[in-house]
């Protein structure tokens, strides 16, 4: 499945024209198949048996069909042609005439379309995208032997809740599909979670990596990671489009607030029953984190799901994977940060020094803090963890900052980095580091708080 960048595209296959203005369909640009070559913008002609017919939909984000066809074998060769051009297209099958569903993913139900607008039909259609999602996923794995399950490094909640949902949505080919990651995961309230969920992803190398056949990414995704060749990927994920890789299986939603949501709705769509109190536990603790309790960056998606998972989630698991405990060394190191707070041009940085890796979860709620600073709309926590300068950034303005941009423009000096626009992570060597800001600790807040003013102005 090329990467694409089209308008999302609801087509609908049906011989009625007064259909067109009970349509609403979120998003996604309505097509109506029309028996007139000039039927107008909204419309498209051709043979309905022909591939050709739908070769416009070719570069569209996502395909979702309505066929509603008087003649049976008229719909099945349509629904034929159109699988030639988009075999990951959603598609209902209305018809009286089929007792079952043809097998491919498609759904079948008695009724017309007008019948069916009678119900919540954005509502229909969007089960009905998750399911067909859910099957071609099926399908990308079980063609291979083993297919991990890669997560980005050090791994935070919603990456690690999102690999345990796929598993459960895979069912029994998920005894294929370990997790995996290329960092280890160094954050104790993740550690803590993974116990708890009995969830150990290996860390992996990225040779390794090259030499299997399939692949499924998730909450990140593989650019530049194969540029001589690689897997076949499949990837899920909420961050915005990045170039450098193709995926036969896409799954992108950035204006999702976390995977956990994206991974609920696969649930939901297909094996709601196995959604129990564990699991629910884990996507809710997914989407409370990435989203800070649903403040940033949601999505009326998330807040869907998180009302779902709210009924069902076990409130003990949840208590305990909520709650990290500190040490009176960790209480003390937040209230440095705290007082070499520094302040401007709307930019915040705390800096805590040098952070054992059990204690880097500090940074995080650093950053959250200095956010809440009546002159700052963009945040950043730093510190020394191992052999790196970790930063933690998140951004709470109107859009003139981008904290994922530049958390890569961080990393371009030889780190990582990575995020959304409103929250964010980069580290950088520490040799590097101090060889960039100097050696002095008195002095590196105030240069750090240049440089990211520097960054965030487009100075630098």
């Amino acid at each position: 499945m090329p990467n694409r960048s089209e308008p999302a595209l609801l087509l609908l296959i049906n011989t009625r024209d007064d259909i067109d203005a009970l349509v609403r369909s979120g998003d996604r640009r309505v097509r109506h198949w029309s028996a007139r070559p000039d039927g107008g913008a909204d419309r498209f002609h051709g043979d309905l048996a022909d591939p050709m017919t739908y070769a416009f939909a070719d570069g569209a984000v996502a395909v979702t069909a309505v066929i509603d066809l008087p003649d049976l074998a008229g719909a099945e060769a349509a629904l034929r042609a159109l699988r030639q051009v988009r075999p990951d297209a959603a598609v209902l099958l209305l018809s009286d005439a089929v007792a079952d569903a043809p097998g491919d993913g498609t759904l079948v139900r008695a009724g017309s379309l007008r019948e069916v607008l009678r119900l919540d039909l954005e509502e229909e259609l969007e089960r009905l995208e998750s399911e067909r999602r859910v099957y071609c996923l099926r399908g990308f794995v079980g063609h291979g032997d083993v297919v991990p399950i890669l997560i980005h490094r050090d791994p935070d909640a919603d990456a690690l809740a999102s690999a345990y949902a796929l598993r459960a949505v895979l069912g029994p080919a998920a005894d294929a599909c370990p997790v995996v990651t290329l960092g280890a995961m160094r954050r104790p309230e993740n550690r803590r979670m993974a116990d708890l969920l009995e969830l150990r992803p290996a860390v992996v190398s990225a040779p390794e990596l090259r030499e299997l056949a399939r692949l499924l990414v998730v909450d990140m995704q593989p650019a530049g990671m194969f540029p001589d060749g690689g897997p076949r990927l499949g990837v899920i994920d909420h961050h915005p489009p990045e170039a450098g890789y193709e995926a036969e299986y896409l799954d992108l939603r950035p204006h999702y607030g976390a995977v956990s949501s994206m991974l609920t709705e696969y649930l939901r769509a297909t094996c709601e029953s196995s959604v129990g109190g564990v699991l629910a536990a884990a996507l809710l603790h997914g989407i409370k984190t990435d989203t800070d309790v649903l403040t940033r960056g949601v999505s009326p998606k998330d807040v869907q799901a998180y009302a779902f998972l709210q009924e069902r989630a076990d409130p003990e698991l949840l208590r305990r994977i909520e709650r990290p405990s500190y040490s009176l060394e960790a209480a003390h190191r937040y209230g440095v940060a705290i007082a070499s707070l520094r302040a401007a041009g709307g930019i915040a940085l705390a800096h805590a020094g040098t952070l054992p890796e059990e204690e880097a979860h500090l940074l995080p709620e650093l950053a959250d803090f200095c956010l809440a600073l009546e002159s700052a709309t963009f945040a950043v926590a730093s510190g020394f963890v191992g052999d790196e300068l970790v930063f933690t950034l998140r951004y709470g303005g109107s859009g003139e900052v981008d904290a994922g941009a530049i958390a890569r423009r961080i990393a371009d000096s030889g780190g990582q980095g990575g995020g959304h626009a409103a929250m964010a992570r980069a580290t950088l060597p520490r040799a590097q580091a101090l060889e960039q800001f100097g050696p002095d600790e008195r002095e590196l807040p105030a240069k750090l708080l240049d440089y990211l003013r520097g960054l965030a102005e487009g100075r630098i």
